[in-house]
């Protein structure tokens, strides 16, 4: 009997749908993935998404996957109407509410940003985001595709 993973706790707000795109043959035109490191916090997260959105228009949803593991994906319109875009003028998270909008409270030290490199399939165009970039490329997940490049 096959189970469908759970979201970690910390992601479950942003995961939309738990069920997994085919990733051995043609996948949903519209989707990408995003690999991040479980130890990212939401409020980077929800920037990320952010910019990923913003980058490819034509992302209907991505799915996430912390640590190498596929949770689920956020689709482009719930995640739209659940990260409160108002009081956002300078690209950063939002000020006042929102998923991922605490207590409004800062932490001592340097502020952290994070940011999204693409890789994209030289056969079939698919793309992977990550928030490291200091890991060997991702692979195509298409049989026999190879390594994907990162994106200018």
């Amino acid at each position: 009997m096959e189970t469908k993973p759970e979201a970690p706790r910390e992601y479950e707000a942003l995961v939309h749908d738990t069920g997994m795109p085919d990733t051995t043959g043609d996948a949903r035109k519209g989707t990408a993935r995003l690999e991040f490191a479980s130890s990212v916090r939401l409020p980077e997260l929800i920037e990320t998404l952010r910019r990923v959105f913003a980058t490819d228009p034509t992302l209907d949803s991505v799915l996430l996957i912390p640590d190498g593991r596929p949770v689920g994906s956020t689709a482009r319109v719930r995640f739209e109407q659940q990260v409160d875009e108002a009081g956002q003028g300078d690209g950063g998270p939002p000020l006042r509410g929102g998923l991922g909008a605490g207590d409004h409270g800062t932490l001592p030290g340097t502020p952290t940003r994070f940011t999204a490199y693409c890789y994209r399939c030289g056969q079939c165009g698919r793309a992977t985001y990550r928030i490291a970039a200091d890991e060997a490329p991702p692979l195509c997940p298409v049989t026999g595709h190879g390594t994907m490049r990162m994106a200018q």
